[in-house]
């Protein structure tokens, strides 16, 4: 029976590794309160339940305007684009990305759209984009688009802040269009990868036709960044999969169950996911119930602990590997990280 594992590692990036105490990286809620500012637009963002996928549609649909539809989303987009290019070095902490660049690992799937992990170990990056480019005929979705540098494969699997593409710009096909953060495109892309995890029916020989099964049994995998989740030790950090990342949580759901169905495509999954969780000094907090910010801080951190246990416990039901690291700081959690995943 053909094992699944290749015996690579990788990564999975999130927001998080922008956010250490040495820069100022931009949160998910900052970014969208900031298109709120600029545009006007009158949305409660400080809802700790409201989803930012919905948040974004209600922007979207509450952005006044005799606009049509889609080019009101491409507005949005830009905007997300040119809030994150403002000041790109605010969002590197430079030795954290080139660590993780550097870490011998050849494969990082980051759900960030900016380029701070290809930036930090080439300068010229942004310049020669287009040199390093990996399938940059996607225009909406990301399943094959990426940067190689050197022997590193880095996939924006959430789209970038802008294609290298040479088209005549519309309001349907634009530099930004691959951004994701609304509910509809994380439909879509939902769909996208349940296609290429189920195949379609019949014999084909292109690669997003077969099942994953299939492709693993055929030694055809690696051109979507969905396969490693089958084929390396897939190590997540900087990322606290949110309940609406459906199509991840489906995939890691899927996982299990191809699990029980892959001996008869003579295939073996037996490749290790592994979920990095900073476990920081205990902080003391006394507050007054009648001083509502000390409150609204305590209940935020509560929720937050519910919500990340919440994760954990899930994560723990679909075979993924818990790995608590004590840590003094977020930015110490990431160094530690690199310390004990990286290829000696």
């Amino acid at each position: 029976m053909k094992d699944s594992y290749t015996g690579e590692r990788a990564f999975f990036l999130g927001n998080g590794i922008h956010r250490t105490e040495n820069n100022n990286g931009i949160s998910w809620g900052k970014l969208l309160q900031k298109i709120s500012s600029t545009y006007g637009i009158n949305t409660d963002l400080k809802n700790e339940l409201k989803p930012f996928p919905l948040a974004f549609e209600e922007m979207l649909y509450a952005k006044e305007g005799r606009s049509a539809f889609q080019s009101k989303l491409r507005t949005l987009k830009a905007k997300i684009s040119d809030i994150l290019l403002e000041d790109v070095n605010s969002l590197i902490d430079n030795e954290i990305h080139k660590e993780f660049m550097q870490s011998g690992i050849k494969e990082i799937i980051t759900t960030n759209y900016d380029y701070s992990l290809e930036a930090s170990i080439q300068d010229v990056f942004l310049i020669n984009k287009k040199k390093y480019s990996i399938d940059n005929l996607e225009s909406k979705h990301s399943l094959y688009r990426g940067y190689k540098i050197g022997e590193v494969t880095v996939r924006h699997i959430h789209g970038e802040l802008k294609h290298n593409r040479n088209i005549e710009v519309t309001d349907k096909n634009y530099p930004e269009e691959s951004i994701m953060i609304g509910f509809e495109h994380y439909s879509d892309c939902f769909s996208k990868i349940q296609s290429v995890i189920k195949g379609e029916s019949g014999k084909h020989k292109e690669s997003e036709k077969k099942s994953v099964l299939v492709r693993l049994r055929d030694n055809d995998t690696g051109k979507m960044w969905t396969d490693l989740f089958f084929t390396h030790q897939l190590v997540f950090a900087g990322f606290s999969l949110d309940f609406s990342e459906n199509h991840l949580w489906w995939l890691l759901i899927q996982r299990e169950e191809l699990k029980r169905q892959s001996y008869k495509f003579d295939v073996k999954i037996n490749n290790e996911i592994i979920f990095c969780v900073p476990i920081l000094p205990i902080e003391s907090f006394s507050y007054s119930i009648s001083n509502e910010e000390d409150f609204n801080k305590l209940y935020h951190k509560k929720l937050s602990t519910d919500k990340n246990k919440g994760v954990t416990d899930i994560l723990n039901s679909l075979k993924v590997i818990i790995n608590p690291i004590k840590c003094n700081s977020y930015r110490d959690f990431y160094l530690k990280v690199i310390d004990e995943y990286s290829i000696k």
